[in-house]
């Protein structure tokens, strides 16, 4: 197994997903002028409340149901946070494979540093 090839392939594959799904959330939301109760001016301005703070799952699933480009917008940048994990995760079991201890080590502290800082952290912080 190349580990560089598959790498390459996953990091490619999900950047043009995320872009993908970005760009027809931003599509979206332009042709129907609004997304999820949120208007245009809303949505675009550079002081605006919508965040991810107020997407959750179940929110992003509903936004799908109704076609909604703000749910697709936040599902493109889950799959663009989720890239670099789903890397580190490939690498541990690779190193795994070839029994390298202190890679396997190294590896670990990485995704655990990632998961902590994407998942737990912007909670504490609040």
């Amino acid at each position: 197994m190349d580990l560089d090839y598959v790498t390459g392939m996953i990091m490619r594959i999900g950047v043009i997903l995320s872009i993908a799904l970005v760009a027809l959330g931003v599509i979206l939301i332009l042709v129907e002028g609004h997304a999820c109760s949120y208007s245009e001016s809303v949505l675009f301005s550079r002081t605006s409340y919508v965040n991810s703070s107020i997407a959750n799952l179940s929110y992003i699933i509903k936004g799908f149901t109704n076609i909604s480009g703000l749910s697709f917008i936040y599902l493109g940048l889950i799959i663009l946070v989720s890239v670099p994990i789903l890397r580190t995760a490939l690498a541990l079991a690779y190193f795994a494979y070839e029994k390298n201890r202190l890679y396997i080590i190294l590896t670990i502290i990485v995704l655990f540093n990632l998961v902590f800082a994407i998942l737990f952290l912007p909670s504490i912080i609040k």
